[in-house]
């Protein structure tokens, strides 16, 4: 009975040991989420009035020229594939809505081969590293039977729902926007009297729907050519996020530091065909089948914490509500936890990990024969942090099937992941413009899932960053490549406002900032 006792005192003790452990544990992360703090990128050379925002009176001039830039259809379909009648009268839509750029003392307008477009804005300080915008005039197809509006008219419609006006059009977020936003900030500084100090580029390529290669590739091949090394580079990207994260119930604005890479693949299975009514039992249909089913169940491996996507919740854990920001601040013991929830959603799971589709199955050719072939495409996004060699070789183990052939028909290696963070000018400058604007916004770095034509400029800089200075709720960003693509006129106007603030920023000399850890003090837990 002694001996019973003994073992419920020592179960006892055991128990209470493992109850204070975890009550220890919990309270340090606690404590440490308490002590977050925001990071402030603001710079007081920004301020005090010294630069000037846009006037009322020319904004308002500006969601008409945006709609009609709108119904000029400059779709590209396939590479090399793109209408280069309308691409030319877009560029005369330029030349006609800003003539004051065109046709400034300071900016030099160059076609680059023959559609895209380079403007060098002259700077009175050779020693300042030069900067670069960038966005793109193509748009992707459209099935007009889908939209409610027809895709190319430039409606400017009200929302009774939402009472706001909204700019109805293909192109309207991607990436017209970034190309308009541009020109009408630029528009208005010249008008003016802007005389910048740092030089800087405008680059808009022509075929960014379509890989960039007639069009950016060749604008970067110019640069180069000039031996010119960039201090960053801004192009498209994430927008500001409303409503879409859990547990931040303030706006996001996810600055992209780097880019999937992509690999298709090519899954292959030859075998005995035959007469539908004696087919054989080892059919090329079933193994192929079970090949891709096999890629679907078990899916590339986890890269979280590898990668700035866990930067990305230190980033927004000051702001986030509880219990998110417990979490948020804590990746060292809820790591497991958020991976977990991250997985089960196709948006933040491509986040995670290098993604797997199959988009394209092909085998037989008739109903009642049996196929002696099929094969299958598989696209993959790979994560930054994962090699090419290493996914293939993931899908050949997977797969497990030594009579299905698999292999590479083309690939691209993610991209570096650009620096970020409060000492890195370029990243404070888009930080702190944004901050200008939207004070309760959070700036965090990101990994766009997406393909852009930055791959074409890394050879100029490091700094490679990509957002898109509008706000986008999930309703907004379900119409990108698809049908009913529309952007509200205040959207329009912020995008304006921001790209004049940031240009003028630009000239201030900027200094880094106090070097603590981004969301918290120094000598934390």
């Amino acid at each position: 009975m002694a001996s019973v006792r003994r073992v419920c005192q020592v179960i006892c003790i055991v128990f209470t040991l493992i109850l204070l452990a975890i009550g220890g544990i919990l309270l340090a992360a606690t404590i440490r989420a308490l002590m977050l703090e925001d990071t402030d990128y603001q710079y007081s050379a920004y301020e005090g009035g010294l630069i000037d925002d846009i006037p009322a009176s020319y904004l308002e001039t500006l969601p008409q020229i945006f709609a009609d830039a709108l119904k000029i259809p400059t779709v590209s379909k396939e590479p090399g594939d793109y209408d280069r009648e309308q691409l030319l009268k877009f560029h005369q839509f330029l030349r006609d809505n800003f003539p004051n750029v065109f046709n400034s003392s300071f900016i030099k307008v160059e076609v680059i081969n023959t559609y895209s477009l380079l403007f060098t804005i002259m700077g009175s300080d050779e020693n300042v590293q030069p900067y670069l915008l960038a966005s793109h005039m193509d748009v992707v197809p459209v099935d007009e039977n889908k939209w409610s509006n027809p895709p190319f008219s430039g409606r400017i419609m009200h929302d009774p729902d939402i009472g706001e006006l909204y700019i109805w059009g293909r192109g309207a977020i991607d990436d017209k926007s970034g190309v308009m936003g541009i020109m009408m900030a630029l528009e208005y500084l010249v008008i003016s009297g802007f005389q910048p100090k740092r030089k800087f580029y405008v680059a808009f390529g022509h075929d960014e729907e379509v890989n960039g290669y007639d069009g950016a590739y060749h604008i970067s091949k110019t640069l180069l050519a000039r031996n010119v090394t960039l201090d960053f580079l801004l192009d498209e990207g994430m927008p500001i996020l409303e409503g879409v994260i859990k547990g931040m119930d303030v706006p996001v604005a996810v600055i992209g530091v780097t880019e999937k890479g992509w690999m298709r693949v090519k899954v292959e299975v030859e075998g005995e065909g035959g007469h539908s009514s004696i087919p054989p039992k080892d059919q090329v249909v079933t193994r192929l089948s079970k090949a891709i089913y096999n890629l679907g169940r078990y899916p590339q491996p986890s890269m979280f914490g590898t990668g700035p996507e866990s930067d990305l919740f230190n980033y927004l854990a000051p702001k986030a509500s509880w219990p998110y920001k417990l979490v948020f601040a804590n990746l060292w013991l809820f790591r497991p936890l958020l991976e977990m929830v991250m997985s089960a959603s196709r948006e933040t799971n491509a986040f995670l990990r290098t993604t797997t589709a199959a988009t394209i199955v092909r085998a037989g050719v008739k109903e009642n024969v049996v196929p002696t072939s099929g094969y299958a495409i598989v696209n993959h996004r790979v994560h930054p942090a994962q090699s090419l060699e290493d996914v293939l070789q993931h899908d050949i183990d997977i797969i497990g099937d030594a009579k299905v052939k698999v292999s590479v028909d083309q690939q691209r290696a993610a991209h570096p992941v650009s620096p970020y963070g409060p000492k890195v000018p370029g990243w404070r400058l888009i930080a702190s413009t944004l901050q200008h604007f939207f004070p309760k916004v959070v700036a965090a770095p990101g990994m766009l899932v997406a393909n852009t034509d930055t791959i074409h400029y890394l050879n100029l800089t490091s700094c490679v960053y990509r957002f898109m200075p509008i706000f986008l709720d999930n309703t907004l960003i379900y119409t990108i490549h698809t049908h009913n693509e529309r952007l509200p006129v205040s959207a329009v106007i912020n995008e304006v406002r921001y790209y004049h603030r940031l240009i003028l920023s630009a000239d201030v000399d900027v200094p880094p900032i106090e070097d603590i850890r981004p969301g918290h003090r120094s000598g934390e837990l």
